[in-house]
């Protein structure tokens, strides 16, 4: 059946930039550099060249090389694709590349998440075989899954919503790259750090994700 227009559940328009867009992009462009130079550089992989746990972890992340790619080079290009797609005076002025960009962005999540859910019970963090991130990969892909459904179904409202949820869980890649640092600065071992990062890097992201969409009223009752 075809939705006409009339039918299209919409959100007033915006016409400027929220102030919490910046940061989100920086962040989210400073990760994505950063896992391009984690999949590409041989010296990551080099435990001569130091950093022993993060080559451990490039060693079994693409010890079958399409699932290590899949999984770094697919959450890199969501974290940089994502806060474009937020951007008002973007969506207003190239709908055609909003709507490209946006199958692209859920594309690298469908990609990156499969491959986390073939990679994490294998994970050195040791919270029940991973399954932190077995449970942050499910709900990356059901969120996009949703965000994709409502956009078909021509809510645009519901479509921001999981949207926004679903950046959120790829924004876990920042906050773990920040969150490990500053835990081993702490005076935490490396897997110590990893193993509370698994849900520490995403819960909170929701949590926040949550309160954002509610505070800005677009948030119904229930959501189907």
């Amino acid at each position: 059946m075809v939705t006409t227009a009339a039918h299209v559940r919409t959100l007033p328009t915006q016409t400027r930039v929220s102030w919490w867009w910046y940061p989100v992009a920086l962040l989210g462009i400073w990760s994505a550099s950063h896992a391009f130079y984690f999949a590409v550089s041989p010296a990551v992989g080099d435990t001569t060249a130091g950093g022993e746990l993060l080559a451990q972890q490039k060693i079994r992340m693409f010890a079958i090389a399409a699932f290590g790619t899949a999984h770094t080079l697919g959450g890199a290009l969501a974290s940089a694709i994502g806060p474009f797609q937020f951007l008002p005076a973007f969506r207003r002025r190239f709908p055609g590349w909003h709507v490209w960009a946006g199958r692209t962005y859920l594309l690298c999540v469908a990609a990156s998440a499969i491959a986390a859910l073939c990679l994490a019970p294998n994970s050195n963090a040791r919270n029940n075989l991973g399954i932190a991130f077995v449970a942050l990969a499910l709900a990356w892909l059901y969120t996009g899954w949703n965000a994709y459904q409502s956009i078909r179904q021509r809510d645009v409202a519901a479509h921001r919503r999981w949207m926004i949820r679903n950046y959120a869980l790829t924004f876990a890649a920042v906050t773990l790259r920040i969150e490990i640092p500053l835990l081993v600065i702490g005076g935490m071992s490396g897997q110590t750090a990893l193993d509370i990062i698994g849900w520490g890097c995403w819960v909170p992201n929701l949590l926040v994700a949550e309160y954002w969409i509610r505070r800005q009223g677009i948030s119904p009752v229930g959501e189907r």
